[in-house]
């Protein structure tokens, strides 16, 4: 893939049937055409299962124009309103506010810090950062722009008051600055400046205020552009005009308020703004003093909002064409594939189950769309970010390739801003590249989440029939909670299903003590605190605290989500371990090849838990085989822990540990340690396994977890014919079995 290839995605991700769905397609031929699959087995290997994708012959296959898009990417906040604004015959006009820059000299593109300019009309004015960081005014003039370059140079990580005045008929332009001492050791500092303008200038406009950006709208783009956006943090925003020798107040930003929307509101009480791209609110101002942490206990030090110019909510392309969905068609993984001539892609969404369907399977396989969404065009593998993961031997594939070549995709909650900073929202609105069913990721040299979870759709198939089964997404759950889950009488998690919610807990822990029965058959989940707002679907919020296997973490003081005020991090440090749901819970990360696991003396002599291993040997090392990592258990991985709230009648059905466990190429996980920080390794830390458990609960329910994203591949093996595979299968019959079947009640 490259910038020229085709590519695009599905708004909305998650669709019912009966409802439509946009395809938003960038193409550079002419034309270009779709047809829909059902998704399988995506991943060549000769020891995978064939690619199993199914046409579905309700979408005809068609033939569309076609047209580059590129996405505009940077955040700002835009007041619309701000075009009624009778500023006419105004004899002054000032633009006030704090700011603190993060990269006022190395983003390579200007950064405009407000706008109203219509530079085609010659209307307006805008203040910004030329790329070596200078100071600008433009104001718009009878016949030309005209630009003051002040002296003032604005450093990095300091808070700046700038006040801009503008005077009409002398005319002239007055900026006063204060920068704000960083440290106990660095004093304030005050300058004024004035400059003469050779025209009156021409201040109205029929443009948006934009603070952050400039004013032009927010559309698709037909190449690829710099983004123009400020990085940093702007407060305070105060506009007054003098008129009649009279000052009055015509705008007056207070980011505190709305806080949880995307909604910008005057205190003077008349102009309405809105932000756009997601800026980060919920961060310190230049008043916080670390007494509170809390935005919504002390909104005084969240004045601010954070604006990055690699930003991105939403995409914003255009229509392509619609897909009409039938009504009957069944729940699953679905792609529409895009062929220009010369290049191809995989756009997946996800059809839902029908609501009011009376006959439900018994059995929902729970796609992790919010981890889909975390790591969406997640840029580890590039080492000139500023947040990066060194590995030998890594190879990247097309998608990734893409990725670098189209900064216009946006990042993931993996990657840093190129200020540096951490990321706290991510969006499905975009093309998500690796989110394919071909994706091979460049850590492990195979497939990875969405890929890789593609097996499980396949082995239910196997095992059930094609009807034997839903699919639900995270999305889903967030959204419809106990009433989705209790239609089924077994869960099953995909690989990785690291981001829940506080209702998703809540709707999990209803379904088990419903008498729900649960198969976690992946690793280093139910893991990070995650907000998803339902009025705002696509995005979700993390904010990543003081622990966990994180690639940054965010400053103090900016770790309660600004959707909802919750206290982000790990759900651990919540008091919601993982271990008290699904029996384990996340402790270490590997890159090396993986292992088997061995069968404990107490599974094989349990009532319940020996019918499991039918057709396995006593001595049989499960899943020392695998399609990533060479085995079972790797890459992320889980074990008991009845001091974090594993429940006490689980049993231990296989540990890693028994089958020869992990090489030191896996770290312990830090929240995992204390003084002395020894043993943190594979060989040396009796903590860095992974372990089978299953336990009963008081209704008639059940859990069963592998501790393991890789028990997938291992599973896949051979196209399921291994012990991986026997063993879940196994699982999964005795689980599906009717109360009686299993001695438990109703």
């Amino acid at each position: 893939m490259d910038c020229s290839d085709i590519l695009g995605y599905v708004d909305p991700l998650n669709v019912l049937p009966g409802e439509k769905a946009a395809v938003k397609v960038s193409c550079n031929r002419d034309t270009f055409t779709s047809k829909v699959f059902r998704l399988g087995s995506g991943y060549s290997h000769p020891d995978a299962p064939p690619v199993s994708h199914k046409r579905v012959d309700a979408f005809p296959q068609q033939t569309h124009q076609g047209t580059p898009q590129f996405s505009r990417i940077g955040s700002s906040v835009r007041i619309d309103s701000w075009t009624n604004t009778n500023i006419d015959d105004v004899e002054t006009i000032s633009f006030s506010f704090w700011c603190q820059p993060t990269l006022p000299a190395e983003s390579g593109h200007e950064q405009y810090l407000f706008s109203s300019l219509d530079a085609e009309n010659l209307d307006g004015f805008q203040c910004l950062l030329a790329e070596d960081g200078s100071l600008l005014l433009r104001v718009a003039g009878p016949t030309e722009l005209q630009e003051i370059r002040f002296s003032v140079k604005l450093e990095r990580h300091r808070w700046y008051k700038l006040i801009f005045a503008i005077e009409i008929e002398t005319p002239l332009v007055r900026l006063q600055s204060r920068a704000q001492g960083r440290d106990i050791g660095e004093l304030d500092q005050t300058s004024e400046e004035e400059y003469r303008l050779d025209h009156e200038p021409r201040i109205s406009s029929k443009l948006p205020l934009t603070i952050a950006s400039d004013s032009r709208p927010y559309a698709p783009l037909k190449k690829s552009e710099k983004s123009v956006s400020f990085n940093g943090k702007i407060e305070r925003v105060l506009v007054e005009m003098q008129r009649d020798c009279t000052l009055s107040t015509i705008l007056a930003l207070d980011f505190s308020h709305g806080i949880s929307t995307d909604e910008i509101r005057d205190v003077h009480g008349v102009l309405r703004g809105r932000t756009i791209n997601g800026p980060s609110r919920a961060v310190t101002g230049r008043c916080w003093n670390a007494s509170k942490s809390d935005w919504i206990k002390s909104p005084e030090g969240y004045k601010a909002i954070y604006f990055h110019d690699d930003d991105l909510d939403d995409a914003g392309w255009e229509t392509s064409f619609e897909l009409a969905i039938p009504s009957d068609l069944r729940s699953g993984c679905y792609a529409v594939f895009l062929d220009d001539g010369e290049t191809t892609d995989w756009i997946p969404f996800f059809v839902k189950p029908d609501p009011t369907a009376v006959k439900v399977p018994p059995v929902a396989l729970i796609i992790p769309t919010f981890t889909y969404a975390a790591y969406a065009n997640e840029h580890l593998f590039d080492e000139s970010r500023a947040v990066h993961f060194m590995a030998e031997g890594t190879k990247i594939d097309k998608y990734s390739k893409t990725m670098m070549k189209r900064p216009d995709l946006g990042i993931s909650l993996y990657d840093s801003h190129n200020d540096g900073s951490g990321t706290c929202f991510s969006s499905v609105k975009r093309p998500i590249l690796n989110m394919r069913p071909d994706y091979c990721m460049w850590l492990f040299d195979g497939p990875r989440e969405f890929p890789a979870d593609l097996w499980f759709v396949d082995f239910l198939a196997r095992e059930l029939g094609p009807e034997g089964f839903d699919v639900i997404t995270d999305h889903q759950i967030s959204e419809s909670g106990p009433r989705l889950l209790n239609r089924y009488q077994v869960l099953m998690s995909c690989s990785h299903p690291e981001y829940p919610t506080f209702s998703m807990l809540d709707a999990y822990s209803a379904f088990l003590s419903n008498g729900g029965r649960f198969m976690y058959l992946g690793g280093n989940g139910y893991y990070w605190v995650t907000t998803h707002d339902t009025n705002r679907p696509h995005r979700i919020e993390v904010r990543r605290a003081e622990a966990g296997c994180r690639t940054f973490g965010l400053p103090p003081g900016n770790w309660h989500h600004s959707l909802t005020g919750e206290l982000g991090g790990l759900w651990r440090s919540r008091g919601r371990p993982p271990n008290k749901l699904f029996g384990i819970g996340s402790c270490a990360m590997g890159v090396g090849k993986g292992s088997g696991y061995g069968i404990t003396k107490e599974a094989r002599e349990h009532p319940r838990v020996s019918k499991f291993l039918t057709g396995l040997r006593a001595d049989e090392i499960i899943g020392d085989f695998g399609l990533v990592q060479g085995a079972a258990s790797g890459d992320e991985i889980d074990r008991l822990d009845f001091d974090l709230g594993t429940p006490r009648n689980a049993v231990m059905v296989g540990t890693t540990k028994l089958a020869g466990g992990h090489s030191d190429e896996y770290m312990l996980f830090n929240e995992e340690t204390l003084y002395p920080m020894v043993n943190t390794t594979g060989t040396t830390s009796d903590k860095i396994r992974s372990d089978i458990v299953f336990f009963d609960t008081p209704s008639g329910g059940a859990v069963f977890s592998v501790g393991s994203i890789n028990w997938v591949g291992a599973m896949a093996w051979k196209a399921y014919d291994n012990n991986v595979a026997k063993l879940t299968a196994n699982v999964l019959h005795d689980f599906i079995k009717t109360p009686a079947d299993t001695g438990k009640p109703p």
